[in-house]
């Protein structure tokens, strides 16, 4: 009985004598940081990585005080985390740069307590981070550069976009100053009637008047007269000013309405080259959009339209303008006889002060207008392609 005891015995020794020697093999392959230290800071166990990195045997660390090796002073620092434990607690997780490891480290720490609530002592478990924490640095400062650089391109393409909106309302002006004198010729043309009619009315009045022939009703027949044609003349000044108005927000407006104004301000200049507009009577449907600007689309279409005519001497020459409805959006379609447009120039008829035109008036910027104001500025599509021997310019909008 006493040999069996004593050869269980020797058999637990070695049990314990082996994983022992486990434990420790155990402890000092771990590559992160481990100390241990007892209640009193004192450090009773410290693996080989931590000794390594301090440049010291394990051993030599055993005995010395925590404080005194890690923080190199003389009492525990306020922010110790080891003299939290006094009283218990969970495990913490703290961050420190320490001099004395050269770098910045995330250190676990969790108490061993005793049978009767007391620390024995506490387990530092530390990772090095500091390379860790110099690319959190370097993607910080990166970041604040790049928010920099993107506040700094956002206030550059701001002020890039503002100044092609200030180029884009000057094209507008400039592209209707171009239309000015054209429109003014084509007012006088068209007041050149009325003002006779006037001026008979006026030589009527005072014949009658010299051979007593005048009475109240002629006298207020032709007073009522000469006021209606006032009254046409000074709608066609108002169309006019209208024409060269700085639109700040989106109107409703009836589109055929909009269409025969557009008409009557060019008409004058295709009568005399003999070309003949027709219009789609169909066309009442009502818009949301930049009246004066879309104005300004038909008629450079329309100027276009005519130009092409003109030069390419195209017998009977016409333009039809037409409506229809597909989907939720409106198109307004231009069609013209004068022989198309050439492939290779089609891609090319809105770039600005792209022309193909002889006229010394020809700018290049209408068509360019044209797809800005419709494209940008009413969020349509404007486009364009050869059919039935004419072009034929495509107008879509938004219901």
């Amino acid at each position: 009985m006493t040999e069996e005891k004593s050869d269980f015995s020797e058999k637990a020794y070695e049990d314990v004598k082996r994983a022992k020697l486990e434990y420790e093999h155990a402890f000092d392959a771990v590559s992160d940081l481990i100390l241990i230290v007892d209640a009193d800071h004192t450090i009773t166990m410290a693996n080989s990585a931590l000794a390594d990195r301090m440049g010291m045997d394990a051993s030599g660390l055993t005995g010395l005080k925590c404080y005194e090796v890690m923080h190199g002073m003389g009492k525990p620092p306020v922010f110790c985390p080891h003299s939290a434990f006094k009283n218990g607690g969970k495990s913490v997780s703290v961050e420190l740069e320490l001099d004395s490891l050269k770098g910045i480290f995330e250190i676990i720490i969790s108490p061993i307590i005793g049978d009767e609530g007391g620390l024995i002592s506490t387990v530092h478990i530390a990772r090095d981070v500091t390379e860790k924490k110099r690319n959190e640095k370097l993607i910080a400062a990166q970041q604040r550069e790049l928010k920099e650089l993107v506040a700094s391109q956002e206030s550059r393409i701001e002020k890039m976009v503002s100044e092609l909106r200030s180029k884009d309302d000057y094209l507008i002006q400039h592209s209707r100053l171009m239309a000015m004198s054209e429109m003014i010729s084509n007012i006088a043309h068209q007041w050149r009637q009325p003002l006779n009619n006037i001026g008979l009315i006026v030589q009527g009045i005072q014949i009658a008047f010299k051979t007593g022939e005048l009475t109240e009703e002629e006298l207020e027949a032709d007073t009522n007269e000469t006021m209606k044609v006032i009254k046409q003349m000074s709608e066609t000044i108002d169309d006019f000013r209208d024409f060269f108005s700085h639109e700040e927000e989106e109107s409703s407006f009836r589109i055929s309405e909009l269409l025969s104004n557009s008409i009557s301000f060019i008409e004058p200049s295709f009568n005399r080259r003999g070309i003949k507009i027709t219009v789609d009577e169909t066309i009442t449907k009502t818009l949301i959009g930049y009246r004066t600007e879309l104005k300004q689309v038909f008629i450079n279409i329309l100027l276009n339209a005519r130009d092409a005519l003109v030069e390419n001497k195209t017998e009977e020459p016409c333009i039809k303008v037409s409506f229809s409805q597909e989907g939720e959006r409106a198109v307004v379609t231009i069609k013209d006889n004068g022989g198309g447009i050439s492939e290779d120039i089609l891609p090319k008829i809105y770039d600005p002060y792209y022309t193909t035109r002889k006229s010394n008036t020809a700018s290049g910027i209408g068509l360019y207008m044209a797809k800005m104001i419709v494209e940008r500025k009413m969020g349509g599509v404007l486009s364009a392609r050869n059919v039935d021997g004419g072009a034929e310019f495509k107008i879509e909008l938004l219901g």
